[in-house]
């Protein structure tokens, strides 16, 4: 394997300098991909357990690509810093373009193709669904022009040498492109959502001019908004049919007249404004008197939204609420979610009590506190967030322990993606929770982290701070 050798020159020119920087990340990145590689060559599995919890061997990446440990994801993670899940990416990546693209690979090393680019082209050959050895096909064909061609053009060649490797696969992948419709709403930061569809073309086309219709209508009705921002005000329409119906018929102006979305609020109080607990206020508005954690109750009227939605205006700006599904928003854009939605009330987990049982199965209370208290799961750098994944025991369960001994309590659980349960089960992974929710964790190679709700800090290995 050829080496990335960089050309230094000692000079202060800012742009020479640039040019200096500029190579050194690539070699890094070059680098980085062939440790990769060989961390993947030389880790190590006991393959003599057979126990559930065992390391097991699966294969990389696509089909030709090496077998590795599955835990191999998890100690890369942490010397990274990104989740196990990046890390197992970053390795089907790496292995990939190695074993399925030979040549590609080459070029990579000889710094005549970009990592980056080289990636890109290993991972079209996956999505596609081609074999290890129509990879090879197309590594081959490709690599007698990838390096004289600009990279669009490059892009287009790989297309069509896609289709020329395998093209009963090519037919086969443009009969599941016509049954793939699906509709995606999401990302609903600061009160904006992005929806996204796939739709049979026929369809499309009739939806286009439906929210042009829509979009021509509030205009009509003196709507001032730029025709891009009135026509996703005519998509939101179409949610209530009777409202569209009106507006297409001139009958109505486009406001909503049977939104029943349920939203589940969390609102944060400032210390300025704690005399007006906004909790206490929904509470009030729905006609029940509830206390400082709040009380379960549904607001269905609409003289007891508009009351929430105007009694929220005037401390609007001094408090932050969660909506469940959605994220944080500011005051205002909850009042505008108020005053077309059904609200419910739920009690808040309050993280000071944290109740206990024996038994092993964890009740929801309890699984709710937990939840609350480590949003995310408590493994180093992961960003899989908490619900779904399983409720782990720190300190093992003990069948054998007496009454009393309260082993399943919010102290001795945290939660664990599957793989990271497993690897903390098979003794890959040691962990110690310090104080509740807080977690050090020891890796099978001796790397350090402590983990709490605030992200993790990367401790060092241990025989070097023990030498220190």
């Amino acid at each position: 394997m050829s080496e990335w050798t960089l050309i230094i020159d000692n000079t202060d020119d800012v742009f020479d300098a640039l040019r200096h920087n500029h190579q050194l990340k690539m070699g890094a990145e070059i680098r980085e991909l062939a440790l990769i590689a060989q961390a993947s060559d030389e880790y190590q599995v006991d393959e003599t357990r057979a126990d559930a919890a065992a390391e097991k061997l699966i294969q990389g990446g696509a089909d030709g690509t090496a077998t590795i440990g599955d835990f191999l994801a998890i100690e890369i993670a942490g010397l990274l810093q990104i989740s196990p899940t990046t890390a197992a990416l970053r390795i089907s990546e790496t292995l990939n373009l190695r074993d399925r693209h030979p040549e590609l690979w080459a070029f990579v090393h000889a710094g005549t193709v970009r990592p980056w680019q080289a990636l890109k082209i290993a991972a079209r050959c996956v999505t596609a669904g081609l074999s290890g050895d129509a990879a090879k096909w197309v590594d081959h064909q490709l690599a007698i022009s990838v390096t004289t061609l600009g990279w669009t053009r490059a892009l287009r060649t790989l297309e069509g040498l896609i289709v020329s490797a395998d093209t009963e696969l090519a037919a086969e992948r443009a009969r599941l492109r016509r049954e793939q419709r699906q509709v995606y709403v999401g990302d609903h930061a600061h009160g904006g959502s992005i929806l996204f569809a796939r739709l049979d073309t026929e369809d499309a086309l009739a939806l286009d001019q439906t929210i042009s219709d829509l979009s021509n209508a509030l205009a009509a009705a003196g709507s001032t908004e730029p025709v891009d921002q009135r026509r996703a005000t005519a998509l939101g329409i179409l949610a209530d049919p009777r409202a569209a119906l009106d507006l297409l018929t001139g009958a109505g102006n486009g406001t909503p007249t049977n939104r029943t979305a349920t939203l589940v609020v969390h609102i944060a109080a400032e210390p300025n404004c704690a005399h007006r607990d906004p909790r206490a206020l929904l509470g009030q508005a729905s006609g029940l008197r509830g206390t400082g954690a709040g009380t379960g109750a549904s607001v269905t009227s609409t003289d007891q939204r508009s009351v929430i939605a105007n009694d929220l205006t005037a401390f609007a700006p001094r408090f932050t609420a969660r909506i469940e599904g959605v994220g944080p928003l500011d005051g205002e854009t909850l009042r505008r979610f108020l005053g077309h939605s059904r609200v419910t009330v739920r009690p808040v987990v309050d993280l000071n009590t944290a109740p206990a049982v024996d038994a092993y199965e964890i009740p929801a209370r309890l699984r709710e506190h937990v939840q609350a208290r480590n949003p995310v799961e408590a493994f180093p750098f992961s960003a899989r967030r908490s619900p779904g994944l399983d409720l782990d025991h720190t300190d093992p369960y003990q069948t054998s322990a007496p009454p009393g001994t309260l082993q399943t309590r919010a102290e001795n659980l945290g939660p664990l993606s599957r793989r990271v349960h497993r690897a903390k089960t098979a003794r890959a992974w040691n962990v110690v929770q310090t104080e509740p929710g807080t977690f050090v964790w020891t890796s099978r190679h001796g790397f350090r982290y402590e983990v709490s709700p605030h992200g993790t800090l990367a401790l060092g290995r241990i025989k070097q701070r023990q030498a220190a």
